[in-house]
């Protein structure tokens, strides 16, 4: 099962760690229609964000950046 099958369980659990997830579809766009962006206090002031157009690997991406600076995060 890929991220994008199970986003609102995502989010809830990144929401349960202190950090603020954003997924926004952008119809406008013609290309990185999608945009995954996260921050929060775990994260010290900085974000993590990744815009392109298949979200199960934009979210596989961030879920690595994110487990990399916060040990413990989605075990």
């Amino acid at each position: 099962m890929g991220w994008d099958e199970c986003l609102a369980e995502l989010l809830v659990q990144l929401g349960d760690h202190g950090l603020v997830a954003m997924v926004k579809m952008d119809g406008e766009r013609q290309r990185s229609r999608w945009t995954v962006l996260v921050s929060g206090s775990p994260l010290g002031g900085e974000f993590v964000r990744w815009d392109g157009d298949d979200l199960n690997a934009g979210l596989s991406q961030v879920v690595a950046k994110l487990q990399a600076r916060i040990p413990g995060l989605l075990d």
